[in-house]
């Protein structure tokens, strides 16, 4: 269900017209209305039967048997500590330069008296949750956690959510555990297969 990747190596405008429109035609025909429509299945599944369903989910998708979805937070800090040290400083000097990147972005608040009385401004006001996914099984990206935890953590928003899906041991990978707990995560959950 992805579209094909295409190669042209020439001018643009020595394309005919149509040959232009197929080029630039990236879209998988009619697999999009198939996703949507069993994304809008495996949800209302999901506001049906709650957890049941995820727990379904897992075993159909990730073919693991969950015990748990949250994932507790002392599995998080035993795979923040159990990275060799190498990847630990490499994943904390990340961090530190997406916090630094994103900090020197954070808009501020103006307020600016237009007329005796009349104030008009501009007020950030952070998420009070987010979601942040990151990949797993046969690749694994710790690095999607900390692009997605730390500019949150930045922008102050209240609650920070990683979802992950499981391996086999019922898990996400070590390294995104460790890179959620070296990022601030609030929670985790293995979830992700469907």
């Amino acid at each position: 269900m992805s579209a094909p990747i295409l190669k042209y190596q020439g001018a643009l405008s020595a394309l005919t017209p149509e040959a232009l429109r197929r080029l630039l035609d990236r879209s998988p025909g009619d697999a999009d209305a198939q996703v949507a429509t069993r994304v809008r299945a495996l949800i209302a599944r999901v506001r049906a039967e709650g957890d049941r369903a995820l727990f379904d989910f897992a075993r159909q998708f990730d073919r693991v048997e969950l015990k748990a979805l949250e994932v507790p937070r002392a599995r998080w800090v035993a795979a923040l500590e159990s990275l060799p040290s190498d990847v630990r400083d490499a994943l904390v000097r990340a961090a530190r330069n997406i916090a630094r990147a994103h900090a020197a972005q954070r808009p501020t608040s103006v307020e600016v008296e237009t007329e005796p009385g009349v104030v008009v401004g501009r007020r950030p006001d952070p998420l009070g949750r987010v979601g942040v996914y990151a990949p797993g099984g046969r690749a694994v990206y710790p690095s999607s956690v900390l692009m997605g935890v730390v500019p949150a953590k930045v922008a102050g928003v209240g609650e920070i959510i990683v979802c992950s899906p499981p391996g086999p041991d019922g898990l996400p990978s070590a390294g995104v555990l460790a890179a959620a707990a070296l990022a601030g995560a609030d929670r985790v959950f293995a979830l992700g297969g469907a």
